[in-house]
């Protein structure tokens, strides 16, 4: 079955969305009606009835606009048609704002006799608690003001950060007698390559290039972090950190949590990337050492046919509920197929539509099986939820595209024909922990440390190259030469510039879906039906509730399992190296 959008799902043509967006303008006057009018619990139940409506449609309008864009990059007509969207959808946002303010000025006393006296008014009881939670957060329109212009800064600095980057000419190498010019599109290939001494030649061209260009990155993330640290005074948190885990309701500790977990498991990382060296034949292993793959003689591709078959029978283990789902998203919710006019770089999921391009590779099976993840956890979702919580919060969407992920590999692992190609599905994941987990609770752990620095002191090359120099032979472990070059890797860390407090998740999620994994499959501690449900419910609880339902608490004990099938795959993969040296 090939795979491309049926996109009449949502619209049949452009015209019907601009009837669309015809009627929201109709709806927003007479939902602007309920402005100066006293709300009791009938009339408030009526109003957030008429908004999300409204919202559902703005959705709608702005997810049909935006893929027929990625579906054609190329077409004037589509990217005038997304920003339309874009700027309609952030309009009517602003006039539905209104609505908030009501709330809160009614009272949270007055709100809970409401719900008694209407108890439809509960299907909103969580959003209009957590408006209430966030109260005491919500400033006035001067320091509102402060806080906005403070944003605007940050995002020119970001913008400033970008620019930087992506102008840094690095220079050329020699290979094979020819001058190549190292460039941000190319520089991964060669940092990948078989030839060490090419790895070499590009590492070193790179960071030197970095350290030239060091103060006025250190500066950047300086002006940054300074403007953060004082938005989130001036929103009267106590730190960065405390604002970016109270607005989603995670408890402080899980970070605490993870980086105690992942430092109690660190020796196991640390003997596989020492085993990898000698697998590699690498003697004296470097920084740019450790991320070459494993070479073995295993070299599949898959088309896409194959894929839909494989995926199929590597989420068996999800029952039969699961499996109706995907084959009925693979009709029309998918665009899979490379087409010149699509976005070529790009691989997402909105909604019940996943976006890709799918050529034939391993990689390409993977990102496949994971955005599936997302749209069947968003198709659940909006089965059981009203709209407000169809969308799954972020926990809930990384659990259910990384199962999909760990389920393809002990699939392809359990059904392949020779020790190469196990040797490389194992590899794979076991690869998968040391990015996902282990490095990005690394940037968890340098984060914190850069903030707790930036409170009362600026933030120097000196410190940042020092510390992060510091964490990183921490993790990587002392079977590796370290290069003084890398301590400037943290420039190239994207999300410590473009967003707080990112990377635990990617952590968090891989070791959440791993004990799910387990708990399915092995332990029996969860059933198919309890996981369905669990992808059903949105956001209908805050995301910790969510994981109980699983009985998933992220304390150190319970992510230490998430280990487990970690130390299982290392198990495997040792067995099988030396039994092919035999």
């Amino acid at each position: 079955m090939k795979l491309t959008w049926d996109l009449t799902n949502i619209f049949i043509d452009t015209a019907h969305l601009r009837k669309e967006m015809c009627k929201v303008k109709s709806e927003i006057k007479v939902i602007k009606t309920y402005e100066n009018i006293e709300l009791d619990c009938n009339l408030l139940y009526d109003l957030l009835n008429k908004k999300y409506k409204i919202k559902e449609k703005t959705n709608k309008i702005l997810l049909y606009a935006s893929l027929k864009y990625y579906k054609n990059i190329h077409s004037i007509r589509n990217i005038n048609l997304k920003k339309e969207a874009e700027e309609f959808n952030a309009e009517i946002d602003f006039k539905l704002k209104f609505i908030d303010n009501k709330i809160l000025n009614i009272g949270q006393n007055n709100i809970n006799k409401y719900y008694k006296k209407n108890s439809k008014l509960k299907t909103y009881k969580l959003y209009i608690d957590n408006l209430f939670r966030l109260k005491q957060h919500i400033q006035s329109e001067n320091i509102n003001n402060k806080i906005k212009a403070n944003n605007n800064k940050i995002n020119n600095y970001i913008i400033s950060y970008n620019n930087l980057l992506k102008d840094i000419e690095f220079g050329k190498i020699v290979i094979d007698g020819k001058e190549i010019e190292i460039n941000n599109n190319n520089l991964n290939k060669y940092l990948l390559s078989e030839d060490r001494q090419t790895r070499s030649n590009t590492f070193n061209l790179i960071y030197k290039k970095y350290n030239e260009f060091s103060s006025n990155f250190a500066g950047i993330l300086n002006k940054i972090y300074q403007l953060r640290i004082d938005n989130s005074k001036l929103e009267k948190y106590e730190s960065v950190l405390e604002k970016v885990l109270y607005e989603e309701n995670i408890d402080k500790h899980i970070i605490t949590n993870l980086i105690k977990s992942v430092n109690d498991n660190i020796n196991t990382i640390q003997k596989y990337l020492s085993n990898k060296a000698l697998l590699l034949n690498i003697e004296d292993p470097h920084t740019y050492d450790i991320n070459l793959p494993i070479k073995n003689n295993f070299n599949r591709k898959y088309t896409i046919e194959e894929a839909q078959e494989i995926i199929i029978n590597a989420l068996k283990p999800l029952g039969k509920k699961y499996i109706d789902t995907v084959k009925l998203l693979f009709n029309g919710h998918i665009d899979a197929s490379p087409n010149k006019n699509k976005h070529q770089f790009i691989t997402f999921s909105w909604n019940i539509y996943s976006f890709l391009n799918y050529k034939n590779s391993y990689n390409d099976l993977k990102n496949l099986i994971h955005e599936i993840g997302h749209i069947v956890n968003y198709y659940l979702s909006k089965e059981k939820q009203p709209f407000i919580y169809e969308d799954s919060t972020i926990f809930v969407g990384e659990t259910a595209s990384i199962v999909n992920e760990l389920l393809l590999n002990k699939y392809l692992y359990e059904n392949a024909k020779t020790k190469d190609e196990q040797v490389f599905y194992l590899s794979k994941n076991i690869e998968n922990y040391f990015t996902s987990v282990f490095k990005q609770t690394m940037y968890t752990e340098f984060e914190l440390e850069l903030y707790k620095y930036a409170a009362n002191e600026e933030l120097t090359i000196n410190f940042l190259n020092n510390k992060y120099y510091k964490i990183m032979k921490k993790y990587y472990g002392n079977a590796i030469k370290y290069d003084e070059l890398q301590k400037n890797e943290w420039i190239k860390l994207g999300h410590l510039f473009r967003w707080n407090y990112y990377p635990y998740k990617y952590a968090t999620g891989l070791l959440i879906a791993s004990i799910v994994v387990n708990d399915l499959t092995i332990n029996k501690k969860i059933n198919q039906n309890q996981y369905i449900n669990f992808l059903s419910l949105g956001s209908s609880m805050y995301s910790l509730d969510l994981l109980k339902t699983l009985n998933i608490t992220l304390t150190k004990d319970k992510l230490n399992e998430g280990f487990n099938l970690l130390n299982e795959d290392l198990s495997l993969f040792y067995k099988t190296i030396n039994d092919q040296k035999k």
